[in-house]
């Protein structure tokens, strides 16, 4: 049986789920200021703006800080996204996508330590920073990892596990914060993120090694091996088709190769035979792609010629491809949902008083329950359909949002609140993460994933930033902002957006143009732009 059809691996579940523990930590530090946040600035029995200190210990109680300098502490964590973002590229490239994921658990372990002993909201604001480097890191990287371990019939559901866990983790620190909103307790939550680091660290030097990564590395046996590890079935045909995606092949010129064990030979018969500029693709001899030294090539594979994000974007086809990806990703963030999962509490309270906090436990149980039902649809429905139907229901529950509030009904404003965020985890919430991991080739998904994160991250930072001034100015009014942006969201996702369910990253490149661009052509022709 061909492996690209067969069931699923328990190790490959295995995999996935350990490289998901990076999105578990990346959830609890999302949400782990909501419920106890109150107990950061304010010290307990004393007017606002005083500091009182732990009986035995120099450390004070609280960090007082007004709504700006607040929202500036809380931003700094998408600012370490942002970060991490941009640190993702070249150490997925260099140290492969299991081993990069390793060392950047180190930042988790440094944003603790900052966090748990902070004495100021300096300190504060960089113990953010910190984890928020190894939350952006983890969400480009995890991402990648899974696209490229997953078999195309479930690459879907397997990268929606990232996601998935991030729900999971927010709602596990919602209620931890439950019992720790305390002058000591608010030490103790973010402290916690040192626990999956911890297990992910032991537990990835177990999972398989990328083998689209290690095949860019030329440690082709070992790809095999590890493909071996993460499939069922026969993996000839499958193994042959990603190395004929990989090869720097299809110049007029190539040489025919002879038949070898890795397969027979073959043609891609589905790409006619043109005059070779470096952006059309020619037939190309599947044993070549596979054993380039028996056909006498000196020709490297595509990530030996990893494109920066300046070279992707001198490639018409690939510059085009980012710039939707950048901007599916920057409306996950600026339809709202981050307004709900950083200041949920302080929105509730207004209308429910003490018992805001949990109404905010039942908004994080329902994205993440939600999150967990979109995870059988993503390859049923589409990412396209879901993230339509997403951008739909979040335009109409933020209007309906804002009528709750202006007419203070407290009933709709916590179903709509709810809608709202179940309407962004069946889509926005996931399925660019996907998307955006699935549709480049592997020497440009680097170059493209983190720069697509780099502005999903910086949506954060901005609404983090400036969303508890705009709530003051603009009152119950504020939701029709999101509501205007998911509405224009809809549209560009209708006109521009591929569908790219059941499909393998070599299909989705042929009909997304990129498929049998020469690297080596593209290289010389982005360096040349660039000077």
């Amino acid at each position: 049986m061909d492996s690209r059809t067969s069931g699923v691996r328990f190790f490959v579940y295995f995999c996935v789920m350990v490289a998901s523990l990076g999105a578990l930590n990346s959830g609890f530090n999302t949400s782990s200021l909501n419920i106890p946040g109150n107990s950061v600035r304010y010290c307990p029995g004393v007017p606002a703006g005083e500091v009182t200190y732990y009986a035995t210990s120099s450390l004070p109680q609280c960090l007082p800080m007004g709504d700006w300098i607040w929202g500036v502490a809380t931003g700094m964590f998408a600012v370490g996204g942002l970060v991490g973002a941009l640190l993702a590229n070249p150490m997925a490239n260099h140290f492969g996508r299991r081993d990069a994921m390793i060392i950047i658990n180190v930042a988790f372990f440094i944003g603790a330590v900052l966090l748990s002993t902070s004495t100021s909201s300096a300190q504060f604001a960089i113990g953010r920073i910190f984890v928020g480097i190894g939350s952006g890191f983890m969400t480009v990287v995890i991402s990648m990892y899974i696209a490229e371990c997953a078999p195309p019939s479930a690459r879907g559901a397997l990268g929606s596990f990232l996601q998935l866990f991030m729900t999971i983790g927010i709602l596990i620190i919602e209620c931890i914060g439950l019992g720790l909103t305390s002058a000591i307790g608010w030490r103790v939550v973010v402290v916690i993120t040192v626990a999956p680091a911890i297990a992910q660290m032991v537990l990835l030097p177990f999972c398989a090694r990328s083998p689209r990564w290690l095949i860019t590395q030329n440690r082709i046996d070992e790809a095999r091996a590890e493909l071996l590890r993460l499939r069922n079935g026969d993996i000839e045909e499958e193994f042959a088709d990603i190395m004929l995606g990989l090869s720097k092949g299809g110049g007029a010129e190539k040489k025919a190769a002879p038949t070898n064990a890795a397969g027979p030979t073959a043609t891609d018969a589905s790409s006619p035979h043109i005059e070779d500029d470096g952006f059309n693709h020619n037939g190309i001899d599947r044993d070549s792609a596979i054993d380039r030294e028996a056909a006498g090539a000196a020709e490297p594979y595509e990530s030996e010629v990893n494109l920066t994000f300046l070279q992707v974007m001198s490639i018409p086809v690939l510059a085009w491809l980012t710039f939707k990806m950048m901007i599916v990703h920057a409306s996950s963030q600026l339809t709202g949902i981050n307004a709900i999962m950083y200041y949920s509490t302080s929105i509730f309270e207004e209308s429910f008083g003490d018992s805001a906090r949990y109404v905010t436990i039942g908004v994080g149980a329902l994205n993440m329950g939600m999150t967990f039902i979109a995870l059988g649809l993503i390859d049923r429905l589409g990412r396209k359909m879901l993230l339509m139907i997403s951008a739909a229901g979040m335009c109409i529950f933020a209007v309906l949002m804002t009528i709750g509030l202006r007419f203070d009904i407290s009933p709709l404003q916590v179903v709509c609140i709810m809608l709202f965020v179940a309407s962004f985890a069946v889509g926005l919430g996931m399925i660019p993460f996907v998307l955006t991991a699935e549709v480049y080739p592997t020497y440009a998904v680097g170059a493209a994933s983190s720069s697509a994160l780099v502005v999903n991250w910086l949506c954060n930072f901005i609404i983090g930033l400036i969303f508890p001034t705009l709530q003051k100015a603009c009152g119950p009014y504020v939701f029709l902002i999101f509501a205007g942006l998911s509405f224009a969201a809809f549209f560009f996702i209708m006109f521009f957006i591929l569908e790219t369910k059941r499909k393998s990253i070599e299909e989705v490149g042929r009909h997304l143009g990129w498929y049998g661009i020469s690297p080596e052509i593209i290289m010389k022709k982005a360096e040349k732009s660039i000077i």
